[in-house]
């Protein structure tokens, strides 16, 4: 259980700093996802509490694909018990960031993310998983790290008291899967 809520809280996290391999920065002229560049080629470790008390670790990289148009965030708790992928990319149409997290776990979420003067606010819907049917999150950054917050909402609509997780960058720490 908590490896499951954990990666809910993480997906929008890994969307922003699941750090990369490829230090390559959006391609000019596709301005949404310049955004993101900050991120990219950095690693990050989170530390922070799980919902039964004990303590996690996370490790996250990010890059750029799909020529710029897309930004992928990939996480892994530190054990290798858990992990997940995330791909952000812009929707033209809707004009706002549209994001899809895949986990070891077999459940996945969607959502989409708006950027705030501080970082990133995200809604995401959670399918495949027995307990959660949605997380809302809060991605602070600043002072050389990322601070998140995140609430969980059950399928009888309980909402968690929120979880929270702080990240500082870290060296390369090689392949994460």
């Amino acid at each position: 259980m908590q490896k499951l809520i954990f990666g809910l809280c993480v997906s929008v996290f890994c969307l922003l700093s699941s750090l990369s391999w490829a230090a390559e920065a959006p391609k000019p002229g596709y301005a949404p996802m310049a955004i993101f560049e900050p991120l990219v080629g950095k690693a990050w470790r989170g530390e922070g509490t799980g919902p039964d008390g004990k303590k996690i670790v996370d490790i996250a990289r990010y890059e750029m694909i799909l020529d710029g148009r897309a930004f992928q965030a990939t996480h892994r708790l530190d054990d290798g018990s858990y992990g997940g992928r995330t791909i952000f990319f812009f929707d033209e149409a809707a004009k706002e960031y549209v994001f899809h997290y895949f986990t070891t776990a077999g459940f996945m979420t969607s959502g989409t993310l708006e950027q705030t003067d501080t970082g990133f606010t995200a809604i995401e819907a959670v399918i495949g998983h027995d307990t959660y049917r949605e997380v809302r999150s809060e991605v602070i950054f600043g002072d050389g790290k990322i601070d998140i917050k995140s609430s969980h909402i059950t399928h009888d609509g309980e909402v968690s008291a929120g979880e929270g997780r702080t990240y500082t960058e870290i060296d390369d720490p090689g392949p994460l899967f």
